[in-house]
């Protein structure tokens, strides 16, 4: 007599590998969309530098002067500095298109992010760039506080750089898919948060993170990390 699965055996099998399938793949993609958001804002950190590296190698000085929400300053930037050295699809000037259009971008404490526009990016009179690599980019020019917002010691106005790194897709949150870079003619290319203690970078990518600028420190608390987001940061439900 040939033995065999009773069809009540089968079906309990199968009841366990669902149940099994079902506690571990939302785990397993959890955790692959994070490989891949770190994978994609260390290239486009590595881009960014490539791009000044350019055109310091060239004895081109990035030293216009920066006007912050002026559309037409903000062209010739990118027009003089980035364009030649960049691999871009598709550039928009202060216009959607370029920038994830699936509603507001927040901070880690799931406010809107000052300036928020939206399909059009973070500041007034933006530059927004898509890379082949399937991140976005927003670039704004700033005229204010560096320290206050963005954690820089610098007197020098500046270029705001925010890299979405997994373009179009969610959640479109500072700390966990958009990171900040700084550039200032004095300084370079440094990510946000670069002058504040080490302290105060960690409380700002936090669960506990408060204010305007939640999250914006992240890329240095990531960067001093080993290149990997935070679990506490990663699980935050925003």
């Amino acid at each position: 007599m040939r033995k065999g699965f009773t069809l009540a055996e089968t079906l309990i099998t199968l009841g366990i590998i669902g149940v099994v399938a079902a506690i571990t793949i939302p785990s397993l993609i959890t955790k692959y969309q994070k490989k891949t958001i770190e994978t994609k804002f260390k290239e486009d950190f590595s881009i960014i530098q490539q791009v000044i590296r350019s055109n310091t190698a060239n004895d081109i000085e990035l030293d216009m002067s920066i006007k912050d929400g002026n559309s037409a300053f903000l062209k010739t930037f990118f027009d003089t500095y980035f364009a030649p050295y960049m691999k871009y699809s598709n550039v928009c000037y202060h216009k959607e298109g370029c920038w994830q259009n699936r509603g507001i971008n927040k901070t880690l404490t799931g406010n809107s992010v000052i300036y928020d526009n939206k399909g059009k990016g973070i500041g007034l009179n933006v530059i927004t760039v898509k890379l082949y690599n399937g991140s976005n980019l927003c670039i704004d020019g700033w005229t204010g506080s560096l320290k206050a917002y963005y954690g820089v010691n610098s007197s020098e106005a500046a270029v705001i750089f925010f890299i979405d790194a997994n373009g179009d897709s969610g959640p479109n949150v500072i700390g966990k898919d958009i990171y900040i870079l700084v550039y200032t003619p004095d300084l370079g290319i440094v990510p946000a948060g670069y002058h504040e203690s080490l302290e105060t970078i960690n409380k700002n990518c936090s669960k506990n993170a408060k204010g305007n600028n939640a999250g914006y420190f992240c890329l240095m608390r990531i960067k001093n990390h080993g290149w990997q987001i935070l679990d506490e940061v990663w699980n935050l439900k925003v």
